[in-house]
């Protein structure tokens, strides 16, 4: 089974690409490559067996065959959705992709590694500037690890239309090493910083 993951390198498009490949799944990632930082992340993944990239749909339909999709899963930025900080459009082929039919799964406010952000703000929207302990401490802001594993265990139990709508249908609890996840954050911000700021 195959899913594609439409603007991989988007953070939250890395991340579910990183864990579906660390979960054994072949994964097609969708993604233009427009910016220095999205070529940085494609170094994280790119030589990975299980990994093809594509620019486009249009490139991927001409080079990928007969695969059997799981789904096509697609991160849509909070400028083109209605929810301020997003939501990811989830369709069972690349036709009901292209045909705009699928699930909309609205995202609550996320946080993790490789989000746009500088030494204390992060951005989750143009508009809507945190710092990074004012969005963690909030009790609807979930770490984007904890959100994905428990986005796929619903999915893989429920389908699709399982995934529908809000997200806190299926919610994972709030870490609990608050702490701990701060420190995690800012010391690969601080690893990493070159990139963030491409």
């Amino acid at each position: 089974m195959v899913y594609i993951i439409d603007a991989c390198f988007h953070w939250i498009g890395f991340h579910l690409t990183q864990h579906l490949l660390t979960e054994g799944h072949e994964v097609i990632g969708i993604d233009p490559i427009e910016d220095t930082k999205q070529e940085n992340l494609y170094f994280f993944i790119g030589r990975n067996s299980r990994f093809q990239h594509f620019h486009s749909i249009e490139e991927m339909e001409r080079h990928c065959h007969n695969e059997t999709i799981e789904a096509v899963i697609s991160v849509v930025r909070p400028a083109f959705s209605r929810s301020c900080y997003g939501e990811l459009f989830v369709c069972d082929s690349v036709e009901d992709f292209r045909n705009k039919e699928g699930t909309e799964v609205e995202l609550p406010p996320l946080y993790g590694e490789w989000m746009p952000r500088d030494e204390q703000t992060i951005y989750i929207s143009q508009t809507d500037p945190f710092l990074l302990s004012e969005l963690i401490d909030r009790e609807d802001a979930i770490y984007i690890e904890d959100f994905i594993v428990s986005f796929f265990k619903n999915f893989s139990e429920k389908g699709r239309k399982g995934t529908a709508g809000d997200f806190r249908s299926f919610l994972p609890e709030q870490t609990k090493n608050i702490e701990g996840l701060k420190e995690q954050l800012q010391e690969h911000y601080r690893q990493y910083r070159r990139i963030y700021e491409d």
